[in-house]
């Protein structure tokens, strides 16, 4: 019974993790001698700074939301920025700079827009933190420490969750593909990810599987800092706080809420609503729905994220009752979600292409179903704890899948409705595993969108835009429950 319990664990452990291990025979020929060091340093250092502004912002905003006592419909609109589409947040911020004469294109837009949808991340992984640490800075002040040196009693507990949350946004700025799509490939600013797409469809590279192999083993090799980070114990958050809530920090903090999604969405609406020629209100969203590209974009992640998202709670209810079993797939699958979309895309290219897999949108479910079934789990074992109610129902003569059956999955619903709608809108929008492995004629929205706007379809793309803008804030409704 040891060694199937422990062949199971390694086929929990290995099976998500196989299409990142592919690259490396593939990739590894390509990396001697080093090629495209420029681009490799330039990635590297565009996400550091951008986790560090987002990180400070994020810091900044946890402070304000604590000491202002936020209500939930100021984060609620905080956090709208974060589940837009991150190219969707680049196409807003072109269009809204353009009305003031300004060009988002190249690093300043980049990390404009990574900046202003990846605070909220931070400001969710800090709060708690925040909130476990303030009062150290309020009995500071009692004991007659005042000024700067307040902070070395606020800052110390706050490094180990700040190397946390800045490794995971690190690692979410290193993958992105979406806004260096929209603002960086027109000013011919690459990079890892941008890059490995330009290689794999270059017709004239002599292996362009090879080569996008070995930047993506680049990507690897600049994410495992940030993987090798563990999680340090959360700061437990004090019941209440010592001073009263402040009314001019809910102030700036609605001030910013109010404020980063406008500057993402006002652009988007000017350039959809109004004719660029006449300033007269001109809708663009028939006009998008009309193009036989964008439509089809639609319907068909429609059904994908559907179908991925059904899928996934489900499967993530087997492993509910067997903890042990739940933990080790999670921690495989960690490293699928964490691990930039670019590695997963191009080694399930190189691990399925010679199938009849590849080439039908068969292949895309799968790299959904790899890349958001972490988040499935964990949308249950943040759930409600059924353990309780299963153990009561076997304790009064319930055999072990009945009691399961008849109260643990039940009173597990609330947290499936959650679930569906944090997953739904994430692989409705997804554009990284959709550029690399959509087939002809089954394209996603996300790659018609980029498609619109680089053929000038300026206007289409941007209706769209807004659709999944309105389809993203469905996670809101989860929300409570997350």
């Amino acid at each position: 019974m040891s060694l199937l319990r422990s062949l199971a664990f390694l086929t929990l452990t290995l099976l998500p993790t196989l299409p990142l291990l592919v690259l490396l025979p593939r990739g590894l020929p390509h990396l001697l001698p080093p090629r495209d060091l420029d681009v490799v340093f330039h990635t590297g250092m565009l996400a550091m700074g951008g986790t560090l502004l987002a990180l400070g912002l994020g810091l900044a905003l946890a402070y304000l939301a604590v000491r202002g006592a936020v209500g939930p419909i100021w984060e609620s609109l905080l956090l709208l920025n974060y589940l837009v589409p991150p190219f969707v947040t680049g196409m807003g911020i072109l269009f809204s700079l353009q009305v003031f004469g300004v060009k988002a294109y190249g690093v300043p837009g980049i990390l404009l827009a990574w900046t202003l949808h990846y605070t909220p991340l931070a400001y969710l992984l800090l709060k708690p933190q925040v909130e476990g640490a303030l009062p150290l800075l309020q009995t500071a002040r009692v004991h007659g420490v005042t000024g700067v040196r307040r902070l070395r009693a606020f800052l110390p507990p706050l490094l180990p969750p700040l190397l946390v949350a800045g490794g995971t946004l690190y690692l979410a700025l290193l993958g992105n593909f979406g806004v260096p799509a929209v603002l960086g490939l027109p000013e011919r600013v690459y990079t890892l990810p941008t890059l490995a797409y330009a290689r794999l469809t270059n017709p004239l590279a002599q292996d362009p599987l090879g080569e996008a192999a070995a930047l993506g083993l680049w990507l690897g090799l600049l994410a495992l800092p940030a993987l090798l980070l563990s999680r340090p114990p959360l700061l437990e958050a004090p019941t209440s706080l010592l001073e009263r809530p402040h009314r001019a920090f809910r102030f700036l903090f609605a001030l910013y809420a109010l404020g980063s999604p406008g500057l993402s969405f006002l652009g988007l609406l000017r350039e959809a609503l109004f004719n660029p020629y006449t300033g007269r209100l001109d809708p663009a969203f028939a006009q998008a729905l009309a193009l036989p590209l964008l439509r089809q974009g639609l319907l068909h992640s429609l059904l994908l994220s559907l179908l991925a998202t059904s899928l996934l709670l489900s499967l993530a209810l087997l492993p509910k009752p067997f903890p042990q079993t739940l933990r080790v797939a999670r921690g495989a699958l960690d490293l699928t979600y964490l691990m930039p979309g670019t590695l997963l895309g191009i080694g399930l290219i190189l691990l399925l292409a010679p199938t009849s897999l590849y080439g039908t949108p068969w292949l895309l479910l799968l790299a959904y179903l790899l890349n958001f079934a972490a988040l499935a789990l964990r949308s249950l074992e943040a759930g409600v704890r059924v353990e309780g109610a299963v153990l009561a129902g076997r304790v009064h003569g319930l055999p072990f899948w009945h009691s399961w059956l008849r109260l643990g999955y039940p009173l597990l619903l609330p947290s499936l409705f959650a679930g569906s709608f944090l997953l739904f809108p994430l692989a409705f929008a997804e554009v990284t595993l959709s550029a690399l492995l959509y087939a002809p004629g089954s394209e996603t929205v996300g790659v018609t969108v980029l498609s619109a706007l680089n053929g000038g379809l300026y206007r289409e793309a941007a209706a769209l835009g807004l659709i999944l803008a309105g389809v993203a804030a469905l996670g809101l409704l989860g929300r409570p429950r997350w």
